[in-house]
């Protein structure tokens, strides 16, 4: 078994050493560099703004998800209002990263402002409620819901 190991580790020495002695020795200087740019995709100017726009509203998540895990830890607040807070931070999360693919849409402008608008109507009017335990804002709430469900049916036009 040893001597067919050595045989092929031989052979393959053997293989090597040829193949090194046939490549050249010294390296070749690139006489000229082409290198052309190419863009994977090219992003309208009207849709950058939702980038943007989905950012900003990435920055406010993160800061509500903060305010909410310090505030709502108490013991006293209602239940019911933990749970709005969280629903409104979950589908804020969720929007704003969908704001990330609206360039891509066919239609970017009409679904990035009807995703925006659903953001700043259902998750702000939960949001609110939340922390003011004021119910008149939830009024808003549907139509926020509503304008988030267009926006997701806008990126099938």
């Amino acid at each position: 078994m040893a001597d067919i190991l050595n045989g092929i580790a031989g052979g393959l020495n053997s293989t090597f050493n040829g193949l090194i002695r046939i490549l050249p020795r010294r390296k070749e200087e690139v006489q000229e560099a082409i290198v052309r740019e190419i863009q994977m995709f090219v992003i309208p100017r009207s849709a950058r703004l939702f980038i943007r726009i989905a950012g900003i509203s990435g920055a406010i998540a993160v800061a509500m998800g903060a305010y909410g895990s310090h505030v709502f830890r108490q013991k006293e607040i209602d239940q019911r209002l933990k749970e709005t807070f969280e629903i409104a931070s979950k589908y804020h999360f969720i929007h704003t990263l969908a704001l990330l693919a609206v360039p891509f849409a066919r239609k970017p402008v009409l679904t990035g402002s009807l995703m925006t608008a659903g953001i700043v109507l259902f998750c702000g009017s939960c949001y609110y409620h939340a922390m003011t335990n004021n119910m008149a804002i939830r009024k808003v709430t549907p139509y926020g819901g509503f304008l988030l469900i267009f926006a997701w049916v806008s990126f099938a036009l």
